[in-house]
């Protein structure tokens, strides 16, 4: 038996969830000289998110000079607003250039992760089980589909679809489509498939704030100039970077200058939408902001095509041949659930047990809570990437992932610079202090507490999911783990 002074480099480390958030704490992990890394995901290829929504037009509504990771390879992207397939091809690219190919276990799904007083004990979908020092759980905020919960939905004798489950081929031509749904994705497919389609109809439970995209394609002059003088692609991204913290600010420091946005969204509405009562069912009865506000040149203007309905009645059951309202029987071939994802939980894909045998859901009975987003009292050595409260308003998700990765990266050096190998864990004192603050930010006047209901908030009503702050500020609190907020405790060293 060979005994360890400590983890070293040689620690074993899971990371489970091959996206944005999953690759860019990998990313990290290996640049720093881990060795024995696994990244898992149960999908036969990186990308995450990327990889699940295929749907027609599936595009990125961040500009894709800051959706992309500052330390990766300078992509030459296609257009301002990447879609998703070339944001798959990057992922894949930044894969390749950060070595990750050996580490990646892909079409293997977690199913749990058991803390055993000395590593955590992984087990996998095909019965087979694997040991880890430390675990870093990157499985999303939004990972599993949610299908509406309609009596009757099973019945229907057409074909039933969700935008985060695209068949390779549903064959939408000519035939009558019923979209549930006008969140994100179904702003964005709802404008491909009425080309095609012999009608759709469009029900929907709430008005979306949806802004004209200013999109653009990228033309090969400009990469050129790029690669050039490539402080001028910083500056843009910079520039970018900027004026989305302050939009950022809007939404939790000065709420009022969301009357803007109100005022700019009816104005597009006036111009786009040509029938008055259609244009009125079209306009939110809440604050722009308290729900995610989209981003679409065409999505409005379907709405004055003759082969296109918008339907505002609730729907009270479906069907073997269509759906039913409570004045109304809709015929439909094909219902498309544009209907999200389940949000009541941030690690839905697999069950993970903590110190004393208790799950992360009895954690978090109360309310999901994390140091910074991402250390939970009662799991040592487990990480979460964009767990609570790291969502943002307007901004780029990548640059919060980013700052988890390398906090994540600093945590681990902790317990690898130990004599011993020892459990790494957030203190009650440092935890308590962050909860106390995130609760006196809620307090405050924000969009999000505007009276409005939304998947930001758990079942008690708290916003379990957005960053009442400016994206500076979690990364000055948050990029390196500081000894103070993490207690050590020597384990059994491993033996091999």
């Amino acid at each position: 038996m060979t005994e360890h002074a400590g983890y070293d480099r040689d620690a074993r480390i899971a990371v489970i969830g091959a996206g944005f958030g999953g690759l860019g704490a990998a990313r990290a992990l290996a640049a720093d000289g881990y060795r024995n890394l696994v990244v898992f995901d149960a999908r036969d290829e990186v990308g995450g998110t990327w990889s699940a929504n295929r749907y027609p037009g599936v595009a990125c509504d961040a500009p894709s000079h800051v959706y992309s990771y500052s330390n990766g390879p300078r992509y030459a992207w296609a257009r301002r607003f990447a879609d998703g397939a070339q944001i798959q091809r990057y992922l894949h690219d930044c894969v390749i250039d950060a070595g990750l190919l050996p580490h990646l276990s892909l079409g293997t799904t977690v199913t749990a992760a058991s803390w055993t007083g000395r590593d955590w004990l992984l087990e996998l979908q095909d019965g087979q089980t694997s040991r880890f020092d430390f675990v870093v759980c990157a499985t999303g905020q939004l990972s599993v589909p949610a299908l509406p919960d309609i009596p009757g939905l099973a019945d229907f004798q057409g074909a039933v679809l969700h935008t985060a489950r695209w068949p390779t081929d549903p064959n939408l031509t000519g035939r009558r489509v019923a979209v549930i749904g006008t969140g994100a994705s179904a702003i964005q497919v709802i404008p491909e498939i009425v080309e095609t389609a012999a009608h759709v109809t469009v029900f929907q439970r709430s008005a979306p704030y949806v802004f004209p995209k200013a999109d653009r394609t990228y033309s090969p002059d400009l990469h050129r100039l790029y690669r050039r003088a490539p402080i001028l692609r910083r500056l843009v991204e910079k520039t970018l970077w900027v004026g989305f913290e302050l939009v950022t600010a809007a939404f939790w420091k000065w709420p009022r200058v969301m009357r803007l946005f109100e005022r700019r969204h009816a104005a597009v509405l006036a111009d786009t939408v040509t029938d008055p009562s259609t244009r009125q069912a079209l306009t939110p009865d809440y604050r722009a902001g308290c729900k995610r506000i989209l981003i679409s040149s065409t999505y409005h203007a379907c709405f004055n095509r003759d082969d296109v309905r918008l339907e505002t009645a609730p729907i009270t059951a479906v069907d073997t041949g269509g759906i039913r309202t409570a004045d109304a029987h809709h015929e439909v071939d094909v219902i498309i659930c544009a209907t999200g994802f389940e949000t009541d939980t941030f690690v839905s894909t697999l069950t993970v047990t903590g110190r004393d045998g208790i799950s992360l859901p009895e954690r978090w009975s109360d309310g999901a809570r994390a140091f910074l987003g991402i250390s939970v009292p009662g799991f040592p050595n487990f990480f979460l990437v964009y767990g609570p409260n790291t969502n943002l308003g307007s901004g780029s998700i990548v640059y919060m992932l980013e700052t988890q990765a390398e906090h994540i990266r600093t945590a681990i050096g902790l317990a690898a610079a130990a004599a011993r190998p020892s459990s790494l864990e957030v203190n009650a004192g440092s935890f308590d202090a962050y909860s106390r603050k995130l609760v006196r930010r809620m307090k405050q006047p924000t969009v999000w507490n505007s009276g409005c209901r939304s998947w930001y908030r758990d079942g008690a009503g708290r916003d379990v999911h957005n960053w009442h702050g400016f994206m500076s500020e979690y990364r000055r609190s948050a990029r390196r783990a500081r000894a103070g907020d993490y207690t050590l405790t020597a384990l059994p060293a491993r033996s091999e």
